[in-house]
């Protein structure tokens, strides 16, 4: 295994008081599958890929990663583990607007030591992704989809072992989604194991062989065998 919740549980306050956003969540994803997690807005997906994550605190139960409890370290140590291990693709690019393409996708480099051949790999990375002549272009010259794409570029520059992607196809035209999607597929047969969170049926369609879980207010539901 690569990541284990046990008993995971997030509440937070609301005006009947404080309601669970994950309740009692347990799941286990191995090295390599393409989990994906289907939910209506305010199910608690979002939250549950923030735990796994660790850049939230469970107010009970547990998340490891390589079989290391994620609040069980110190901060220092979960700092390295989420840069080195986790590429996070958010629901929005967040990219920095004075900074270029290439030095967006490098920006996670920037917390570590910058390994040798960084640009190149960069380089690379942006050619994957169908940007590789919008290396020197900021954010402001960019469309949406092609800032959703220096978003995913950035992710996988650290080469991690797990993606946690939010949403990745939201508000993108058909082409630049399949085209998220075709890269996401590479990069799961080569190795990379995913959970990715969202409303988009056809997202689970387009993967091979994905195993499909439904969140729903705050209970993860395992869905009856593989998506058709």
């Amino acid at each position: 295994m690569i990541i284990q919740c046990r008993c995971l549980t997030k509440r937070y306050p609301a005006d009947q008081g404080m309601v669970a956003a994950v309740n009692n969540v347990n799941l286990v994803v191995a090295q390599g599958e393409f989990v994906i997690i289907l939910g209506h807005s305010g199910s608690g997906k979002t939250t549950l890929l923030s735990l796994i994550g660790g850049l939230t605190e469970p107010d009970s139960g547990e998340v490891l990663v390589n079989g290391v409890d994620n609040w069980h370290q110190s901060d220092e140590a979960l700092s390295d583990m989420r840069n080195r291990t986790i590429g996070f693709v958010f629901q929005f690019a967040s990219l920095i607007p004075t900074l270029t393409s290439l030095e967006n996708v490098l920006l996670p480099l920037s917390f570590g030591r910058v390994p040798r051949g960084s640009h190149e790999q960069a380089r690379e990375i942006l050619a994957r992704v169908g940007l590789g002549d919008k290396m020197h272009a900021y954010p402001g010259q960019l469309s949406g989809g092609q800032q959703r794409r220096i978003a995913i570029a950035r992710a996988f520059i650290n080469q991690p072992a797990i993606i946690l992607a939010d949403e990745p196809t939201g508000d993108l035209d058909e082409e630049t989604e399949n085209d998220i999607l075709r890269i996401f597929r590479d990069y799961n047969e080569h190795g990379t194991t995913f959970v990715v969170v969202t409303h988009n049926v056809h997202l689970a369609r387009t993967q091979k062989n994905p195993r499909v879980l439904e969140m729903r207010q705050g209970t993860l539901l395992e869905q009856d065998g593989r998506f058709a």
